[in-house]
């Protein structure tokens, strides 16, 4: 009785034993899944489920693979072994231990002799007491590894990682499982369960971390798809979306290292990283929908084409009258000479005022009031127009005509040499040729300008509509504010330094150097890097930009880097920064 009441402890303290230990495993479950669903990278994910599932089963050594994305291949992605004290993580290693395991032979035919990849592809667990002994399955190489290293590969559990959908996205091997003495035993099959419910948390935990990698691959590439189309669509601004994102980082870089100076307390986290980079390509973004006449008007009388072609005719036409004139007089009985030199004093008239017309159109230099006057003396010639004007009008055209302008512009009539005319003004735009001509510095009208502004308010509104992550909620400032100024003098709001951050600032400065330094425009010869940095340096005087980072874009030699990389050699020149400098 007594052995029998003995025995009867004894299988009662086993079966309390293995409850304690199974509520243990348990809580270790629940503990891993939180654990995993909270990992966000992925070689610390997989470095996760190995410690794990080698916990588990007091496994000495254990291996990662996962199914590449064309389903041929398993790819290694980490190792661990307590007795060779190894630690490998793909991509880390100089030498790749294991190189990728294939599914399939040349022929198609799948490949079920290796251990792992009959795992990958039957989805069944493997469980082997002894891989020198055990059959069905390929261990030549395990036994060239044991050779090699003198360790002793024995017992192998082998699991699939499945996903949600029941496909097999890796593997998880584990090697030689230990007593509590550290001997060498097989793996407990009542342990099974538990570490194919671990792999199943596991392949769940990578296939989210796979989607928020590949969601965030999208993001980024559709954002670069977007800036290289808005590069695309002028080639007079080609490359300004993808350069901007360069030089603000460049310069963000240089301030998380300026250690001693003003930036010694501020750094990024890799989310406020992607967050600069997305923002820098966006910053643009509403030019997507600004007129290609606006962003490519290289001269005032510029639309789809250059109308100082049309004005140069008529200036041809009015040196023929001329000329026909001086003709007629001579045969009229005039003297020739006289008729000579009144054509030739009239040529060199229309040409001078041509020339003053044409160094107008261009908008390299600001014109002056006398300019000006001069300009609307010059709209006071007149030609005599034969042809009717409303044939060859598309039917947009002709409705911009009244009644009264087609009856007289089908007639022959006298017209001026430059003309504002009614049928100029259109969609918010005054395309009169004097009104034109009389912009005083540059090519753009103000209304053109203001379209110009307008692709930050555009870049602005469009940003804002997008649903963006918590980490990501400050893409619109920092994309849209890079026209704004220190001093409150920017658009289209109106900051002052204190409204901005430090990526803001960033932005302003990025985007105008590489506007400076840009060697495509077409209204500006490139310049060099001094009178670039000369530019920025009276901003600065002027309390446009900040000063502490203008001084570190110099300090820093990231002006120097950037135009070494991406400007041509001739405008390379050597920059004295000390005369920049102004802080102790």
């Amino acid at each position: 009785m007594a052995r029998e009441a003995n025995g009867a402890k004894g299988h009662h303290k086993e079966v309390t034993d293995r409850h304690k230990t199974d509520e243990s495993h348990l809580a270790k479950l629940v503990d891993l899944g939180i654990a995993l669903s909270a990992e966000q990278g992925r070689e610390e994910l997989n470095q996760k489920i190995l410690m794990a599932a080698r916990d588990f089963t007091n496994a000495d050594g254990g291996s990662l693979y996962l199914v590449n994305r064309e389903e041929s291949e398993l790819h290694f992605r980490i190792l661990m072994n307590d007795t060779l004290n190894t630690f490998f993580v793909s991509g880390r290693e100089a030498e790749k231990p294991f190189p990728p395991l294939p599914l399939y032979d040349s022929e198609g035919r799948p490949n079920y002799r290796n251990i792992a990849t009959y795992v990958a592809l039957s989805g069944k667990s493997i469980n082997i007491e002894d891989a020198y002994y055990a059959k069905g399955f390929d261990f030549s190489g395990t036994r060239a590894f044991d050779a090699k290293t003198g360790y002793r590969s024995k017992s192998f559990l082998t699991v699939p990682l499945k996903n949600t959908r029941g496909t097999v996205i890796g593997v998880l091997q584990l090697i030689n499982a230990r007593d509590h003495s550290g001997n060498v035993i097989p793996f407990d099959k009542a342990i099974e369960p538990i570490i194919n419910a671990l792999a199943s948390q596991a392949a769940v935990a990578i296939e989210n971390s796979r989607l928020l990698v590949a969601q965030r691959d999208l993001m980024e590439s559709f954002v670069r798809v977007l800036g290289h189309a808005i590069d695309a669509k002028s080639p007079h601004t080609a490359d300004h979306c993808s350069r901007v994102p360069v030089i603000a980082r460049m310069l963000a870089q240089a301030a998380v290292d300026d250690k001693l100076g003003p930036f010694s307390n501020f750094y990024l986290t890799d989310m406020e990283w992607y967050e600069l980079d997305l923002a820098a390509w966006l910053h643009d973004c509403g030019k997507i929908v600004t007129p290609d006449h606006v962003i490519e008007k290289a001269t005032k009388l510029e639309t789809i084409h250059n109308r100082i072609h049309e004005i140069r005719t008529r200036f041809e036409v009015l040196r023929r009258d001329a000329e026909i004139d001086m003709l007629k007089r001579k045969l009229a009985g005039e003297d020739a000479e006289v008729c000579e030199a009144d054509f030739n004093t009239r040529v060199a008239e229309l040409e001078a005022r041509f020339a003053l017309v044409a160094d107008a159109n261009i908008g390299d230099a600001e014109i002056d009031t006398d300019a000006i006057y001069a300009l609307h003396d010059i709209a006071e010639l007149t030609w005599t127009r034969h042809f009717d004007r409303t044939l060859g009008l598309s039917w947009a055209e002709n409705e911009r005509l009244s009644d009264a302008d087609l009856a007289s512009l089908r007639e022959p009539g006298v017209e001026n040499v430059l003309m504002d005319r009614e049928d100029h003004i259109y969609q918010g735009f005054n395309r009169g040729e004097l009104y034109n001509l009389s912009v005083p510095h540059g090519t753009l009208t103000s209304e053109e300008r203001q379209v110009i502004n307008d692709h930050v308010v555009i870049t602005q509104d469009m940003l804002a509509q997008l649903p963006y992550p918590r980490e990501l909620q400050r893409i619109p400032e920092i994309a849209g504010n890079h026209h704004e100024k220190m001093d409150g003098s920017g658009y289209p709001r109106g900051l002052t330094g204190d409204d901005m951050g430090i990526l803001e600032k960033v932005m302003v400065i990025a985007d105008i150097f590489e506007a400076l330094t840009a060697v495509d425009r077409p209204y500006k010869r490139p310049k060099l890097l001094s009178e670039c940095i000369a530019i920025l340096s009276d901003m600065r005087d002027k309390g446009q930009i900040d000063n502490d980072l203008f001084e570190l874009f110099l300090i820093s030699g990231t002006y120097v880097e950037y135009g070494l990389k991406y400007l041509r050699p001739e405008q390379c020149d050597e920059v004295d920064i000390e005369q920049f400098i102004i802080s102790n």
